[in-house]
């Protein structure tokens, strides 16, 4: 894999022919290739065979979670919970597809409970079987908490293919970039772009194009008498 500076230096060399001493910013570039990446990931997510791309997934150590009160948490079905957990943050932007989130693992940090997800409707279902396994734990995702129903843990590791790698550390209660310290922390541009190998070219590509056809829509607006040989605009 390549790091988001490896990434967007990529594209800024394709576009060096078609933005002559213009200057575009390069964290709209790498927003654009995101997104890319994210449409094209999100296709394979459904196809169940992303998790097998080696580098994509990263790992949140520690992610803290707090006990709230199952009637206020504002999902009826968890109202039934003996004990509920909800993180202390949202989890990270990660792809959603149809059929569900690019979470792999929800782990305790002793990895002694492999958390599993389950729907609340599915929850309320299990809670009132007469024979059910007690020692199935589940999580959900509910706008961007992760709720542990039926649990006390406060702490769990994450495996999951997040956008943005960095923040895996600033989310981490072990890493020393969660307390605000710059300390062994990647600068973002760093980190690793997030795309599996074969559709970084694919991307790069169509960031390329992208950017250079925003590049000159913005020319001939703001400068409809300008010829091509004065583009001086800067894209911010």
């Amino acid at each position: 894999m390549i790091t988001n500076k490896e990434f967007v230096s990529r594209v800024v060399n394709g576009l060096k022919a078609l933005t002559k001493d213009s200057h575009v910013s390069w964290r709209y570039i790498l927003g654009i290739g995101r997104q890319k990446a994210t449409f094209l990931m999100s296709q394979k997510l459904d196809e169940m065979t992303l998790f097998k791309e080696d580098g994509l997934i990263s790992y949140i150590e520690c992610f803290r979670l707090k006990k709230v009160k199952s009637k206020d948490c504002g999902i009826v079905e968890f109202t039934l919970c003996d004990n509920l957990m909800k993180s202390c943050e949202k989890l990270p932007d990660g792809l959603f597809g149809k059929n569900g989130s690019s979470i792999f693992s929800v782990i305790n940090v002793d990895n002694s409970i492999d958390y599993k997800y389950i729907t609340p409707r599915q929850f309320a279902r299990n809670k009132k079987r007469k024979y059910r396994r007690k020692d199935s734990r589940y999580f959900y995702i509910k706008d961007g908490y992760l709720y542990l129903p039926d649990s006390n843990n406060e702490l769990v590791d994450i495996g999951m293919i997040m956008l943005d790698k960095d923040q895996a550390d600033e989310l981490s209660d072990c890493s020393d970039c969660s307390s605000g310290s710059s300390s062994g922390c990647k600068s973002k541009w760093d980190t690793e772009f997030v795309c599996p190998d074969k559709f970084i070219d694919l991307v790069a590509r169509e960031t390329i194009q992208e950017v250079a056809n925003f590049y000159r829509t913005s020319i001939e607006d703001e400068n409809p008498n300008l010829d091509s040989n004065q583009k001086t605009k800067t894209v911010k």
